[in-house]
């Protein structure tokens, strides 16, 4: 059976410096982190993810996140964002010029609890003295990640029904954008189909977006499916680095390159230069040379008929 896609342009954003870095045991200084997201730039993503608002103690990584943004101000043309768990958190990442806030909290109980520190109830009563706080200016944006929105580590499967609930919750807050998270890879196509064809049938007013880790190595697949239900929004991090420190288990990220070449290999324009991408992949190797690239298209590279166009027989 031949399937029937309606080809449009896709927005990948770039999670590699948040997502990507905050599993890593070796300290990356300031500088480093600024250059890694210079260099995503000059790569043509328009959406970077610098960073979480956190204590120092729950990321380490995260402890010169202010340094970071400080030394972003100059960039244009680029949506600097930073993920916050709390009202500390956005209050921070204002106060560091950051404009767009994504808020997270886990849709299973037990998992909230252990990354955030409390239920998921308690979670959206924080996002709504953050919303009343920061949606009346016009220059701010907040988005909504819920995590384990395909299953949990804890308390395994999540279902349809609990994600509708939570998403009506938030979107009674106001917020137009919502992520739902595979936050440790047991989501399927299947599954993604279900969960964002109800979303996206029960609140078409939503933005739905898509986060994939690729621990099963189903990251591709199943972001097709998304692709081919409706989403366009994607989050993916250069070299498939990432994981959640409060999630056993959890590994790599979609690779933001395997993505890009996925789609535009399909006709599907992601406006990103996938040599540029690569490059940044082997500065990644360079500079973090114990951290695992787990990108087959970095380490195999690119078909060798890449530039040389169509060959008819």
């Amino acid at each position: 059976m031949k399937l029937q896609i309606r080809m449009g342009k896709v927005k990948i954003i770039e999670v590699g410096p948040r997502d990507g870095l905050q599993n890593i045991h070796t300290f990356v200084p300031a500088d480093k982190k600024i250059l890694f997201i210079k260099k995503l730039v000059a790569c043509g993503i328009q959406e970077i993810q610098i960073g979480s608002f956190v204590a120092p103690h729950a990321i380490p990584q995260f402890r010169n996140i202010k340094d970071v943004a400080q030394g972003l101000k100059s960039l244009k043309r680029v949506v600097l964002s930073a993920l916050i768990p709390n009202e500390r958190g956005a209050l921070e990442a204002n106060s560091c010029g950051v404009k767009k806030l994504i808020f997270f909290f886990s849709v299973s109980r037990e998992h909230n609890c252990r990354n955030v520190g409390q239920t998921p109830q308690q979670s959206l009563k924080e996002l709504q003295r953050i919303c009343c706080a920061y949606m009346p200016d016009p220059s701010i944006t907040l988005r909504v990640d819920l995590a384990t929105a395909f299953g949990c580590p804890f308390s395994g499967k999540i279902s349809t029904a609990a994600i509708l609930r939570i998403v009506e919750k938030v979107a009674a807050c106001g917020i137009q954008e919502i992520t739902l998270c595979d936050t440790v890879g047991f989501g399927n196509p299947r599954m993604v189909e279900e969960k964002f064809s109800a979303c996206l049938r029960l609140f078409p007013g939503i933005n739905f977006g898509a986060h994939f880790h690729n621990t099963r190595g189903l990251a591709l697949a199943n972001t097709l499916r998304a692709y081919q239900t409706g989403i366009r929004s994607f989050d993916a991090a250069a070299g498939g680095l990432g994981g959640c420190p409060y999630a056993p288990g959890s590994s790599g990220n979609v690779a933001t390159e395997e993505m890009v070449f996925m789609f535009e290999e399909m006709g599907i324009k992601t406006g990103i230069d996938l040599k540029k991408l690569l490059y940044v992949c082997f500065f990644l190797h360079k500079t973090l040379p114990k951290a695992k690239l787990t990108s087959s298209l970095y380490l195999a590279g690119l078909p060798n008929i890449f530039d040389k166009g169509e060959i008819s027989c």
